[in-house]
């Protein structure tokens, strides 16, 4: 071929589902009898870049359809050709296929499982691409694309059906994100999902564990959205949707692998639709601070937050106000119902009484709003105390107002404190609302109390079920461990719970969840099933070990560090790769890094590393020098921040929540204008699993250099077998050719 002549350089497109699951990467395949001429410049072609990828899915009683749009960049000054390749989930049909060239369809072509099977592992032989590896053995649609014109884009769309299975009451839609095998960062430019819900049987959970996603939801539809930019797609996009026309419903999510003990996640959520008679009347007091510093714009949003609340309330509620500053001056004696006439009697002592002045009382508030619950009956009884300082008048000593508290034993008693800003006591109170069946919010100085406390409200104004108990199995076979949160909140209209734990044992099971309903005790029994095998929910033990890590980690910053549950911090952190105080950019101590095992020589490079990284961050490094006083500050910037990153972890409900790394920055370029590649990456997780990346080895997590290992040679005979025979392993050899991993309780290590 003539160097004048046009090259031509074949690509791979993959957009991969495997089951029902999807990736999109690029890597180069050159045909057989062409001579790559690489540009004079460049020493090798650049990868095709994912400029944006949208996902609308339509979910109708159970049958769903999902039309992606890619739109791909090719960033060299050549034309490229191009194979696009998509393996189909099980039971799914392509019912589209569109790329237009010169307003000519062009047709693509399915392959069998085997025709896939041969055409995956002669790729990965020929271009030393794992990433292809979980894929084998699946049928393919298959669709050779030209011209990806030079410095220009190719839009690509495609659309399959397939119909999701009910278990139980439960639906699981899975959408695979993952991009890895090359040691590269592959970045998303833009990713968009919408997925459409629609179904006969009234909704009731809602859930993904992976995505911080937006819920709008109607008794028999809802809308889920996702986006964001720069994504490193680094994990699966699942979400769960339960169906039931029951008054409350649970769902049950089980993962278990091995012999391990096993994980589970419980979705608790009330109907849609409510009758009023099926919500409970409450009584809530409002005690807000009007000190001195509230002066201004903080108390005049919280008077307008005041009549938004009273507002909201429904009849059948009480109520009460509590403005303090150097001394607690409460609206009323006692509670009083809620009726227009009351309301509007009580905007008029919102205008009038309630301005700045003075000093803190937090002693006579709380204790004026304790006083005044309801010596008998089942009510909740909401407090909802906002401050922005600490005590400075009466008893100022945290502990004695914790205690004082405590000693009044209000049993119905929920308290939600409100922080404003951030020159106040977060340790106190986070401790008056973690003793008290409540929850702890935080208005930044640049944030709208109105709008923060009114968004608040609107949570709580409607309970649907409260002094919530759940009675698991306890039999010789089956025992629960380690469930979070630890005690139950209420289930409002509109919201649902989360509760992950631990089973050791399996077999059918009987849940029981006790309750107040409509002011009525009320039992509801579920039947689930504890397996001994389930794999296909592998992001619950990351969640799990998140929510755990963060009641550890807010148990140490309120009640002192103790040596056992700093080693378990460390342990998970480890484990499931969480930044923590304690393993902060994943500097070790001098105890073992892997299996117990003490190896200085791996750890010391780690840290220089580690170091070398933060020196060229200014931020990170003040981040990282802080992480470990910010554990014991009782006040200020530093202590708010702690306590909102350690509430986030509690209440996680997707895996990285509270523990998320800053979005990848654009790429930088060099001096041609190509983009650079990305620093790689020194920790990975892929599905249950944790990677550490040490002198160019991907360690599992789970290993211990005692184990006997199974050595065998990357891309070898054997190393296709291996994938061949134990399918599940392909995902996890796919992060590169080095790899010692711990599958099925058998050591195995890739080497080249």
């Amino acid at each position: 071929m003539s160097r004048k002549s046009l090259i031509i350089i074949s690509l791979l497109l993959l957009a991969l589902v495997c089951g029902d699951v999807f990736a999109c990467r690029i890597v180069p395949t050159p045909p057989a009898n062409l001579v790559i001429l690489p540009p004079p410049h460049r020493p090798s072609l650049l990868p095709i870049q994912v400029k944006a990828h949208n996902v609308e899915v339509t979910i109708k009683d159970g049958v769903t359809t999902t039309v992606l749009e890619s739109v791909f960049f090719n960033p060299n000054h050549q034309i490229l050709e191009g194979t696009y390749i998509f393996p189909l989930p099980k039971g799914a049909s392509i019912s589209q296929f569109s790329m237009w060239i010169d307003g000519k369809e062009m047709q693509g072509e399915l392959l069998d499982s085997q025709k896939a099977r041969d055409l995956y592992i002669s790729i990965v032989r020929r271009m030393i691409d794992p990433g292809l590896l979980e894929f084998v053995g699946r049928e393919t649609f298959k669709m050779s694309i030209f011209p990806i014109p030079a410095n220009g884009d190719k839009k690509v769309k495609l659309s399959y059906q397939q119909i999701l299975p009910l278990d139980a009451n439960l639906m699981r839609y899975v959408y695979p994100l993952t991009t890895v095998g090359n040691g590269r960062e592959d970045i998303l430019g833009q990713l968009n999902f919408k997925i459409d819900i629609s179904s006969k049987i009234p909704l009731k959970s809602i859930f993904s564990p992976s995505h911080k996603v937006e819920i709008k939801k109607e008794e028999n539809q809802a809308t889920v959205t996702y986006s964001a930019s720069n994504v490193n797609p680094d994990k699966d996009f699942t979400l769960y949707i339960s169906c039931s026309d029951r008054k409350v419903d649970l769902s049950f999510i089980p993962f278990r692998k091995g012999e391990e003990q096993g994980y589970f996640l419980l979705m608790l959520s009330p109907k849609v639709k409510l009758d009023p008679k099926e919500q409970n009347p409450k009584d809530v007091v409002f005690a807000f601070d009007t000190s001195g510093s509230m002066v201004g714009d903080k108390i005049q949003q919280a008077q307008e937050a005041l009549k938004y609340c009273l507002n909201s309330l429904k009849e059948g509620d009480r109520f009460n106000i509590i403005p303090f500053s150097t001394e607690a001056r409460p609206y009323k004696t006692s509670m009083i119902p809620v009726t227009k006439e009351n309301i509007k009697l009580a905007f008029e002592f919102i205008a009038e009484e309630i301005y700045a002045r003075g000093g803190t009382n937090f002693e006579e508030a709380l204790g004026y709003s304790i006083e005044m619950a309801p010596k008998e009956g089942n009510r909740p009884y909401m407090v909802i105390f906002l401050t922005d300082g600490k005590p400075t008048m009466g008893v100022r000593e945290p502990d004695e107002i914790v205690a004082k508290v405590k000693k009044a034993n209000c049993a119905n008693l929920r308290l939600f404190t409100f922080g404003v800003g951030e020159d106040l006591n977060a340790k106190l109170l986070d401790q008056l609302a973690e003793e008290n069946k409540g929850a702890r919010e935080y208005v930044g100085s640049k944030e709208d109390i109105e709008i923060k406390v009114s968004a608040f409200f609107d949570k709580v104004s409607s309970p649907v079920l409260s002094d919530i108990k759940i009675q698991f199995p306890s039999t010789d076979g089956l025992r629960v461990s380690e469930v979070y949160p630890r005690n139950f909140p209420d289930l409002f209209k509109g919201s649902q719970i989360t509760m992950l734990g631990r089973y050791s044992g399996n077999g059918d099971q009987v849940i029981k969840l006790n309750g107040v309903l409509a002011s009525k005790p009320q039992e509801f029994v579920f039947e689930v099933s504890f397996p001994k095998e389930s794999t296909e929910n592998s992001q619950i033990p990351r969640l799990w070990a998140v929510r755990k890590i963060g009641y550890l980690l807010d148990s140490i910053r309120l009640s002192g560090e103790d040596p056992e549950l700093k080693k378990e911090v460390v342990m998970l952190a480890k484990k499931f790769g969480i930044v923590t105080p304690y393993t902060s950019y994943l500097v070790l101590e001098d105890d073992p890094r892997i299996g117990d095992i003490n190896r200085p020589s791996v750890i010391r490079p780690m840290r220089q590393e580690i170091e070398r990284r933060m020196s060229a961050d200014n931020e990170s490094k003040r981040s990282f020098e802080k992480a470990g006083s910010a554990m014991k500050k009782e006040d200020g910037e530093d202590a708010v921040k702690t306590s909102q990153k350690f509430k986030a972890m509690k209440e996680a409900e997707h895996a990285d929540e509270g523990t998320e790394s800053p979005k990848p920055a654009a790429p930088a370029k060099d001096q041609a204008g190509f983009d650079k590649p990305r620093e790689q990456k020194f920790l990975k997780q892929i599905d249950e699993k944790t990677f550490y990346l040490q002198d160019n080895v991907w360690y599992d997590s789970e290993y211990n250099e005692k184990a006997a290992k199974i050595k065998i040679k990357y891309l070898s005979d054997e190393y296709f077998k291996l994938i061949q025979d134990k399918p599940g392993i392909g995902k996890f050899l796919a992060i590169g050719s080095k790899v010692v991993i711990v599958f099925e309780n058998q050591t195995y290590e890739i080497h080249e």
